[in-house]
C-alpha cells in the first residue's frame, strides 16, 4: 500500500468519524427535547477497501408503533374532552352541592299542603308561591347553564377546526421538505420527520384521521371516510358554522361532515353538544308537561275571591308553549292560587288545591307514564351520572393503552445519554487514530521528499 493512499484511506477516516462524533453530539444536545429522535450513524466500508463512510444516518423510530399510538390518542384525547364537558352537565345537577331543581321541586309541592290545611291563610299562598317562583328559578338557571356550556363548547370546535386547519396546511409544507432533502441531506431530512411527527401527534389530539405513510416520509390524512385533508403538498381546509339553534356545523368542500368526527378534541366537543342538546330536550320535556299538568287542574278550581283560577305557570315571551327558557310565575298576588274546588267556599274548601298535590304522585304520560321526580331521576340526572361513569371507565383502559404505546416509542427514539457517551468515546478514539494514522503517514512522505532532495 502507497503512503499516498494509506493517507487518503485515514483522510477520509478522519472525515467519518467526524461526522459520527457530530450525530452523536446532536443526541446529547437533544437529549430533552420533546419528539426528538436519537439518530444513529451507520459507518460502511467504501469500495475496494478505500476507507469508511458514513453510509446513513438512520432516525429510531417505529412506524408500527407510532401509528398504533395515534390511533389510540384520538380516542383517549376525544373521551377526555367528552368527559370535561360531562362533568360540566353533571355540576347543573349536582343536588348534594345545592344545584338541580330535585329539592325546589319537592318544597313546592309540600309547600301546597299548609294551604290544603287552611286555605284562607295568606301566609301560606305567600310562601307557596316562593317556593314556586324558586322552582321556576331553578329551571331556568339549568337550561341557562346548559346553553352557556353549549355556547362555549361550540366557540371550543371553532377553534379546533382553525387548529386542525393549520396543522394540515403545515403539514402539507412538511411534506414538501422531505421532497426536498429525502435523497439530498439526510439530517434535514429526519429532523423534518421530527416535525411531522410531533404535528401528526398534535393533530390526532384534535381529530380523527387516516394517515398513509410513504416511502420519502410524506404522508396523506383523511378524514375516516375518506375527505381528503392533505395530499402530498396540498391541504384541504374544513369549514366552521352554525345552524339556526347553535349547534355547530363542520364541512368539507361544502359538504356537511359534522357527523364524522368521533375522537379527538373535535369528537369530544360534538358529542358533548348532543348530549347537551338531549338534556335540554328531556329539561324542557320536564318543565312543559309539569306547567300543562298544574295550569289544567288550577284553572279548574276558584281563587280566594270565588273567581275561576287560572294559569298558575306562563311564558315570559308569549310563547304558546312553556318550556325550561321561558317558565315563569303567571301571578304574584296569593289570593289568585285557585285553592278551592267549590266557587262558594274559597277560603275554606281545599279539594283543588288538593288534587294539585296529587299530581306529585301521578304518572304523566307525556313523562313516559312516570311521575315528575321520577321523569327527573331516570331521564335527566341517571343518563349524566351513567355516561360520566361509562367514560371514566373507557379513559382508564384507553389511556392504559396510549401510554403504553408511549413508553414503547421512547423505548427506540429516546436518547440515552449513557450509551450516547459511550458511542462519543468510541468515536473520538476513532478520529484520533485515523489522525495519528495521517501524522505518521505525513512523517514518512516528509521524510522520503527529505531523502530525495
Amino acid at each position: 500500500m502507497s503512503l499516498l493512499y494509506a493517507l487518503s484511506i485515514a483522510g477520509q477516516s478522519l472525515l467519518t468519524y467526524q461526522d459520527a462524533i457530530n450525530v452523536t453530539n446532536k443526541n446529547i444536545s437533544n437529549a430533552f427535547t420533546d419528539g426528538y429522535s436519537r439518530e444513529e450513524a451507520i459507518i460502511a466500508d467504501l469500495p475496494a477497501r478505500s476507507g469508511a463512510y458514513i453510509q446513513n444516518i438512520r432516525r429510531l423510530s417505529s412506524k408500527i408503533i407510532f401509528s398504533r399510538y395515534i390511533k389510540a390518542n384520538q380516542e383517549t384525547e376525544g373521551l377526555n374532552d367528552y368527559k370535561s364537558i360531562l362533568d360540566q352537565v353533571e355540576d347543573v345537577f349536582n343536588e348534594t352541592a345545592g344545584s338541580g331543581f330535585g329539592a325546589a321541586l319537592n318544597d313546592f309541592f309540600a309547600s301546597l299542603n299548609d294551604i290544603a290545611v287552611n286555605p284562607g291563610d295568606l301566609t301560606a299562598r305567600y310562601a307557596a308561591l316562593s317556593k314556586a317562583k324558586a322552582l321556576v328559578g331553578r329551571i331556568r338557571d339549568s337550561y341557562s347553564y346548559l346553553t352557556d356550556i353549549k355556547d362555549k363548547t361550540t366557540l371550543g370546535v371553532k377553534d379546533t377546526v382553525d387548529n386542525i386547519n393549520r396543522l394540515t396546511e403545515k403539514l402539507a409544507d412538511i411534506n414538501k421538505n422531505l421532497k426536498l432533502f429525502y435523497a439530498s441531506n439526510k439530517e434535514r431530512y429526519n429532523e423534518y420527520l421530527d416535525e411531522r411527527d410531533r404535528a401528526l401527534k398534535e393533530l390526532s389530539a384534535l381529530v380523527d384521521t387516516k394517515v398513509t405513510f410513504h416511502d420519502d416520509g410524506t404522508v396523506d390524512i383523511s378524514t375516516a371516510k375518506g375527505f381528503a385533508l392533505v395530499i402530498g403538498i396540498d391541504s384541504k381546509k374544513l369549514s366552521f358554522s352554525t345552524d339556526g339553534n347553535n349547534n355547530p356545523v363542520i364541512r368539507w368542500n361544502n359538504t356537511d361532515i359534522t357527523s364524522e368526527f368521533q375522537n379527538g378534541k373535535l369528537g369530544g366537543y360534538l358529542k358533548g353538544v348532543s348530549f347537551i342538546n338531549e338534556t335540554i330536550d328531556r329539561l324542557n320535556t320536564f318543565t312543559t308537561e309539569f306547567a300543562n299538568a298544574i295550569n289544567n287542574q288550577h284553572k279548574a278550581g276558584y281563587d280566594l275571591n270565588g273567581n275561576p283560577g287560572t294559569d298558575f305557570f306562563t311564558s315570559d315571551n308569549g310563547s304558546s308553549t312553556i318550556d325550561a327558557s321561558n317558565i315563569t310565575l303567571n301571578f304574584e298576588n296569593p289570593e289568585l292560587i285557585a285553592a278551592s274546588g267549590n266557587a262558594t267556599y274559597p277560603d275554606s274548601d281545599n279539594t283543588n288545591i288538593k288534587a294539585i298535590i296529587a299530581l306529585e304522585d301521578t304518572p304523566i304520560s307525556g313523562l313516559n307514564n312516570q311521575t315528575f321526580s321520577e321523569y327527573y331521576s331516570t331521564e335527566i340526572i341517571t343518563p349524566i351520572a351513567t355516561q360520566t361513569n361509562q367514560t371514566d371507565n373507557l379513559i382508564k383502559s384507553s389511556t392504559e393503552i396510549r401510554d403504553s404505546l408511549d413508553q414503547q416509542l421512547k423505548e427506540i427514539s429516546s436518547v440515552n445519554t449513557d450509551e450516547e457517551f459511550i458511542n462519543l468515546t468510541k468515536f473520538q478514539r476513532a478520529y484520533e487514530a485515523s489522525a495519528k494514522v495521517v501524522s505518521v503517514t505525513d512523517e514518512l512522505i516528509q521524510t522520503i521528499l527529505n531523502m530525495v532532495q
